[in-house]
């Protein structure tokens, strides 16, 4: 079989962030990959529901060169919405420390499940309502394998978020129809690794690194290099 050079092309990469956090999350690993030929979208998220926000994930993608499909790569709540795509705007799922839900259930209820962790402590405000994390736990809580001036960095760029998406169902499960990588952290004070470990069992592919819950800034080469290598993997031409 011949394989026409657009076989080659780089697909396109959504990088969609994860609670408390903008789209400024991803600006490290967004140059990285943009450096290597690769288009990036970044969707902004707390639109104050999961539908929206997943919404907001797709137009996002459809930005894309040929809008998709595209690798979609999300960070811990960005997970609940990349599993909400539609499936054939997706080439691969990749969940950094993500909520990984299945059809009728819901981020906050999967963490509920799942042994706890520092989270919950560092919360401030009402889990029905809105909340904000602790500035004095913020850098410790996502980002405690960077040095002090890295952590400061990120957590400056922390916004309020709205509950009400945590508590609403998946309706669709894109990892039942399109292959996904799980990337488990195992210092992670967010979302237990455990936790971690069960979604990586649903996933085609999983692997480990010994991060922090902020594993696009501590493992930020890692994260870059897995997402350049899924994007430009060869895939065969469309039958004639």
């Amino acid at each position: 079989m011949t394989l026409s050079p657009s076989s080659f092309a780089p697909r396109g990469v959504l990088l969609v962030h994860g609670a408390w956090h903008t789209g400024h999350a991803w600006d490290g690993v967004a140059a990285g990959l943009r450096a290597r030929g690769v288009a990036v979208a970044v969707a902004e998220l707390h639109r104050g529901s999961l539908a929206a926000d997943t919404a907001a994930a797709e137009t996002a993608l459809d930005r894309l060169p040929e809008g998709g499909p595209a690798v979609a790569c999300g960070h811990s709540y960005g997970g609940a919405v990349i599993t909400g795509l539609p499936p054939h705007k997706v080439d691969h799922l990749v969940y950094l420390a993500a909520m990984m839900p299945d059809r009728g259930e819901t981020a906050l209820g999967l963490l509920a499940g799942a042994p706890p962790t520092d989270l919950r402590s560092s919360m401030i405000g009402d889990p029905a309502g809105t909340t904000t994390i602790d500035p004095e736990a913020a850098g410790r809580l996502f980002h405690a394998r960077l040095g002090t001036e890295e952590r400061a960095r990120h957590t400056a760029r922390l916004v309020p978020q709205a509950m009400a998406p945590g508590h609403q169902p998946t309706t669709d499960a894109a990892w039942h129809h399109r292959p996904s990588t799980y990337v488990v952290c195992t210092e992670d004070r967010v979302m237990h690794p455990d936790l971690q470990r069960r979604f990586a069992t649903r996933a085609t592919r999983a692997i480990t690194w010994h991060s922090d819950h902020g594993a696009f800034a501590s493992h930020e080469d890692e994260t870059v290099d897995l997402l350049h290598r899924l994007a430009t993997a060869s895939r065969p031409a469309p039958a004639p």
